[in-house]
């Protein structure tokens, strides 16, 4: 819902900029001093549309990008200062000041200059918001799309989640952590996926709980062999660069997903990063992928698996790991140094929040935490 209120508050402020601009333009050149007059008097009306919906863009999108640290998201962070500043201080002072002077008359040289101050601030917000609009266009998937993926197979990989396997296109190649955005050919419903497999795997692998949805029915009843549309990959949700320093994984339920690509990735690589992932799930029958992880442990010395089961007391027969919520106690068992690695979360967004509350409570600096949150279970 918040990135639909910005998507549509952003596409109206473009628009009413874009239309203040023409119409400033065309009366300009074509009008007379009354046809000026009148767009001045519209473009001051128009503020109150504009004032707002800027306003909605600016808070919407600071919600949506706090704690991310994606390339894209940093982009659009970053011209949104500016874009508020040329309008605030600019723009609407322009507005006010033009119409003034229009109203009464006063077409002398100061008028003009005023003027081609006005849409010069104009163009600059123009293109930053438009080079915003294709970043969100990105960041959502939706951008173009690769048809002729066909369903290969399915198999359930823990209580109520299923994987999905499907031909990968030619040419695709994507970072681990990163997503797609899948189309079903039954039903026209999409979902955004992150990709479980590897990138040197033959093939393409996401994996989801199977809700009720729409989508996830579709999905379901979709054959083998089946056309599907695909867009991507997207997602900056990958491992920082420094490949010396630690990395500690904490997922929660399917917020495996991006994490088992990169741990499959660091095997197939003889990766020398030292990874360890806490992972949190209600019992072992609902952890995806749990027998994999704990053979990927087995074999790479780097690499070590803390899974805890938050719906069994400890020392039951069922379970002989860790039991309870990830917490401070938890990871001072395992981290010689808990403020040394990166720390990346995915999973439901109160867990999400929950354990970057967490982590910062620790003292750990922001930029040493990463996360996404899954949400539409």
């Amino acid at each position: 819902m918040k990135t639909r209120v910005h998507a549509i508050a952003g596409a109206l402020g473009l628009l009413t900029i874009l239309t203040f601009w023409t119409s400033t333009i065309i009366s300009e050149v074509f009008g007379s001093y009354e046809t000026i007059a009148m767009v001045k008097g519209m473009i001051l009306k128009g503020m109150f549309i504009l004032i707002p919906a800027m306003a909605i863009v600016g808070a919407s999108g600071a919600s949506l990008g706090k704690g991310r640290r994606d390339a894209l998201v940093s982009a659009k962070m970053k011209r949104m200062p500016i874009i508020a500043a040329n309008g605030l201080l600019i723009l609407v002072p322009m507005a006010f000041l033009l119409e003034a002077r229009a109203s009464a008359g006063t077409f002398d040289g100061l008028f003009y200059l005023l003027q081609g101050v006005e849409l010069v601030a104009g163009a600059v917000n123009l293109t930053l918001m438009g080079l915003n609009m294709r970043d969100g266009i990105r960041l959502s998937g939706k951008g173009t799309s690769q048809d002729g993926v066909k369903l290969t197979g399915r198999e359930t990989v823990a209580e109520g989640t299923m994987a999905f396997h499907m031909t990968k296109p030619e040419g695709f190649d994507h970072k681990p952590g990163q997503w797609i955005r899948m189309t079903l050919p039954n039903n026209g419903g999409s979902r955004v996926l992150s990709i479980v497999s590897a990138p040197h795997e033959a093939q393409l692998t996401v994996a989801t709980r199977m809700t009720d949805s729409a989508f996830k029915r579709g999905l379901k009843d979709l054959p083998e062999g089946a056309e599907l549309k695909i867009a991507g990959p997207s997602g900056n949700f990958t491992l920082h660069e420094d490949a010396a320093g630690p990395v500690v994984f904490i997922a929660g339920g399917i917020g495996i997903t991006p994490f088992l690509s990169m741990i499959r990735h660091a095997a197939q690589t003889n990766s020398a990063r030292n990874m360890k992932l806490f992972y949190s799930n209600r019992d072992p029958s609902a952890a995806a992928f749990l027998a994999e992880l704990e053979t990927l442990a087995a074999a790479n010395p780097n690499f070590q698996l803390v899974a805890t089961m938050t719906g069994l007391e400890a020392g039951t027969s069922a379970w002989n790991g860790e039991t309870g919520l990830v917490d401070l106690k938890m990871l001072a068992r395992y981290l010689p140094d808990p403020k040394a690695p990166v720390y990346y979360c995915v999973g439901p967004a109160g867990m999400v929040s929950g354990t970057k509350e967490m982590l910062a409570g620790a003292g750990i600096a922001n930029d040493r935490i990463v996360v996404e949150t899954f949400t539409g279970y």
